[in-house]
């Protein structure tokens, strides 16, 4: 690992970048080495770094279980052609990337947007509270 690490830093010399380019260069490193790497395997499918640092497969089941249970917890509710509506934005924000590995943050941060651009301000503001509760 110690070879990789110089590799990256000679990299990160030759090209003249400061320690603010350094840090937002390999924020992203974990997420662009595992997508290449899966998309070297011909792996189709979409993946989620979570907090604890393990990769799970992307499921939108979990996202719509989020958005369902925030919206009951201010006893609001959602047919299936709203949940829709909203996927379908965080699919679009999902591909707008041209990646196939997310951190766990970065789709709830698409789940607020699409919540706002799809008029559930509601939804969104229990959606934040019940994001923070659950981690």
């Amino acid at each position: 690992m110690r070879e990789l690490t110089q590799l990256i830093i000679d990299y990160f010399n030759d090209k003249n970048y400061d320690i603010t380019d350094v840090l937002k260069e390999t924020e992203n490193l974990q997420m662009d080495v595992v997508s290449e790497f899966l998309s070297s395997i011909y792996d189709k499918n979409m993946y989620v770094i979570k907090r604890s640092g393990n990769l799970e497969e992307f499921s939108e089941d979990k996202i719509l279980r989020s958005i369902k249970d925030a919206a009951k917890s201010k006893d609001q509710y959602l047919n299936t052609s709203d949940l829709n509506n909203i996927m379908e934005d965080v699919r679009k924000s999902m591909k707008s990337y041209q990646r196939k590995v997310f951190k766990t943050s970065e789709i709830k941060e698409m789940v607020k947007k699409a919540l706002i651009n799809e008029g559930f301000s509601k939804i969104y503001d229990s959606y934040v509270s019940y994001i923070q509760l659950i981690g």
